[in-house]
């Protein structure tokens, strides 16, 4: 009981990386709770009305597997921090993309999403390119960019919403978790909070009393790497 799938995601399709392929996966997995990397109203605002244009490869995916499986999906995300804009976050990852070694990470990245698709971005590779990427945009920060105070600040203000997110994200998880039973569940997350929601779970595993069964989806062997505390 409470086996629990991770799934690293992209939001948007390329190449492999779709919803079609995403679909084969949940199928081979059959889950009956599906938890989404959503918060409340932008879930509704998916799901009780009309496509929306800028609907991610994940919802088309779930709705698609709503046609034949009577599943619960359910929100597990929070609303993004009035503190941070969303015009604030572009600004930020704008300036990183104007240096040559920020933009070979991310041509590599999105190369390998689009070639290897779900494969990639739930290996090994992909979390150590967003290793990379984080010590490069540190680096940038320290010693390539003018008016890095500013840069630095929004920098701080979104890591800690993304650590903030992450946490209540797990937090939602296992409250619904604690409520309702269930045999096998998946979680799509963005593979860009992989790495770290990994390490959350290990956490969670040591303090919680109720115990779930964590496995971290990888191509080669689904089955593999149940989360070890």
């Amino acid at each position: 009981m409470y086996k629990i799938t991770l799934i690293s995601t992209s939001h948007t399709e390329i190449g492999k990386c779709n919803s079609d392929e995403l679909h084969k996966i949940i199928e081979s997995i059959s889950p009956e709770v599906i938890f989404e990397e959503l918060p409340n109203n932008s879930f509704d605002r998916f799901y009780k009305g009309n496509q929306l244009p800028d609907e991610p490869l994940e919802i088309k995916c779930i709705k698609k597997y709503l046609q034949n499986h009577n599943i619960k999906h359910i929100p597990v995300d929070i609303d993004a921090s009035p503190n941070l804009s969303t015009s604030d976050i572009e600004y930020m990852f704008n300036i990183f993309k104007k240096y040559d070694v920020y933009k070979k990470l991310e041509y590599e990245q999105d190369l390998l999403t689009a070639q290897d698709g779900f494969a990639y971005l739930n290996s090994k590779k992909c979390s150590e390119l967003f290793d990379k990427k984080k010590i490069t945009e540190k680096n940038l920060m320290e010693f390539g960019i003018n008016n890095m105070n500013l840069l630095f600040h929004t920098y701080k203000l979104f890591h800690e919403e993304q650590d903030n997110r992450e946490n209540e994200m797990l937090h939602n998880v296992y409250n619904y978790s604690k409520e309702n039973q269930y045999n096998q569940a998946v979680f799509l997350i963005g593979s860009a909070h992989r790495n770290s929601i990994m390490q959350k779970i290990a956490e969670y595993e040591t303090k919680e009393k109720l115990k779930l069964n964590w496995t971290f989806y990888n191509y080669q062997n689904p089955t593999s790497s149940n989360v070890q505390v």
